[in-house]
């Protein structure tokens, strides 16, 4: 028997081990996220250091957006197969990836740093959307190696893109009593740099706490160890010690409820938000400020699962023994119930309701804030939720978890484009509305087979070797986050942009 002295050294040992997990998955979360608020969040200032007019920053974003989602898809799905497929090794590579993103991010910096007073704005386009395949695979691979910890990555992924707006206020305020010549160009530097640290920090904690991270008891064999990762060699999902290991689709059909919820809840919010509300329904400057909003309240989600797990009533618990957690589907309907009034608004803007929500900021900020916050709880839950459902670790339905909501979310993120670009076409003309004399079906089938083409068009559109001359010579838009009242395809709008701060969702 272990004397009273070593047990009491066990637990705090044991009780450091995983604060230092909890600290280090939470800094995983802001390192996934600082390539895409380099790349979006900072694109107004970005485009004036490549003397770009900040009139084109919407139509930048639209093409960085395509390129990155794409890119990124392609290798998370590559490293979701690796790891279903029990790839050796996949732990190592998954820090191995980590350490490519932090050299990605210093390549952008390099390359934002170069070419004279005009740079290279190609280059930078293209260094970005490549350092796209990078993030894809890390973030497949660090969702694996702090699965247990999911929550706390989850809950610095909002907070990040808060921590990254007070930075930018925090420097132009700064700049207001401190001399800085070419402010936007010293602002968007030293954001790639802190980005940089962040990263590299986060590779240090991931070798430091996962390499050395010894069990505690006397013996823990090698099955063990394969389990507690969902590496099983015979090919089937790992649970904890003692249980019957799982086939994968024994594993999926104990998950299929929280890996769905995250899918069609999470994968759905780029469909609406922020294309059609708030900018569509209310214009750039009142839209701007419920976007604002939404930056702050998407964070709560997250932070709420995250008070539940230390009370140990987190949803990271078998649904089948707590069935109460099925509940979380509501927050599904919520979901659509607001998608339904947006779209109502649109093809039906004489009736009352459409008038109410288009007429009033308050009653559309809170559509708005309900919408985002229902796809951040389904997010959130389905996230906690999907790698308990059987086993008490399966890292693997978290892999296969984020490549299901990060391939919905871009095939909803462009038909919502395509959509808003067809109705765009149209909406000053209902004497012609396309659907004016077809059934409902038809209708539907009319709309989705529409903002398809139209999508696939936009995609092919943002693979281009001049995006300087493709931006200012040819002023198309490819990816619509609002759109005013006024015919401004001659006459791109000048940018009092939102900020395009939240169409940097998911990855």
């Amino acid at each position: 028997m272990m004397s009273k002295e070593a047990e009491m050294a066990t637990s705090t040992t044991t009780t450091h081990r995983d604060r230092l997990r909890k600290f280090t998955a939470f800094l995983s979360g802001l390192a996934l996220y600082q390539l895409p608020h380099i790349a979006f969040s900072a694109s107004r200032y970005t485009l004036v250091r490549f003397q770009v007019p900040s009139a084109y920053v919407g139509l930048f974003i639209n093409r960085m957006i395509i390129s990155s989602r794409i890119f990124s898809l392609i290798t998370i799905g590559l490293a979701t197969m690796c790891d279903q497929f029990g790839m050796p090794g996949i732990i190592q590579v998954g820090k191995a990836s980590v350490i490519f993103l932090a050299a990605s991010l210093s390549s952008i910096l390099f390359v934002y740093c170069i070419g004279g007073e005009q740079g290279y704005l190609t280059l930078y386009y293209w260094t970005i959307s490549i350092s796209s395949m990078v993030l894809g695979a890390s973030f497949v691979f660090v969702v694996k190696i702090v699965s247990s910890e999911i929550v706390y990555l989850m809950a610095a992924l909002p907070i990040t893109g808060i921590v990254v707006s007070s930075y930018h206020l925090a420097f132009l305020m700064i700049t207001n009593y401190i001399t800085v010549s070419d402010i936007p160009f010293w602002l968007v530097f030293w954001q790639i740099v802190i980005g940089i640290t962040i990263v590299s920090l986060t590779v240090v904690m991931l070798y430091s706490v996962y390499d050395n991270d010894k069990p505690v008891e006397a013996r823990v064999d090698t099955l063990e160890k394969l389990l507690k990762v969902g590496v099983a060699a015979s090919g089937a999902v790992g649970g904890s010690l003692g249980k019957a290991t799982e086939t994968f689709m024994e594993a999926v059909g104990k998950a299929w409820s929280p890996i769905l919820l995250i899918t069609l809840g999470y994968g759905l919010q780029n469909a609406f938000y922020p294309g059609i509300a708030p900018y569509k329904l209310i214009g750039p400057n009142l839209g701007y400020w419920i976007d604002l909003t939404v930056l702050f309240t998407n964070a709560i989600p997250p932070l709420f699962i995250l008070v539940l797990k230390e009370k140990e009533i987190a949803p990271n618990v078998s649904w089948k023994e707590y069935p109460g957690w099925h509940w979380s589907w509501l927050f599904f309907l919520c979901q659509m119930l607001c998608a339904v009034i947006f779209l109502w608004c649109l093809h039906f803007p004489g009736w009352s309701i459409s008038k109410a929500v288009k007429g009033s900021t308050v009653l559309l900020g809170f559509l708005t804030v309900t919408y985002d916050f229902c796809a951040q709880s389904a997010r959130n839950i389905g996230t906690s939720g999907a790698s308990v459902q059987g086993c008490k670790e399966n890292s693997r339905m978290d892999t296969l978890n984020s490549f299901s909501y990060s391939f919905s979310q871009v095939i909803f993120a462009f038909l919502g484009d395509g959509y808003l670009r067809v109705y765009s076409k149209y909406e000053k003309d209902r004497n012609n509305w396309p659907t004016k004399h077809y059934g409902n079906f038809r209708a539907f089938r009319y709309w989705i087979w529409t903002a398809t083409k139209v999508s696939f068009k936009a995609i092919g559109g943002s693979f281009c070797l001049d995006v300087r001359g493709s931006i200012v010579e040819k002023r198309e838009f490819l990816f619509i986050v609002y759109s005013d009242d006024t015919d401004n395809s001659s006459n791109p709008p000048k940018a009092k942009d939102p900020k395009v701060m939240k169409i940097v969702h998911g990855i």
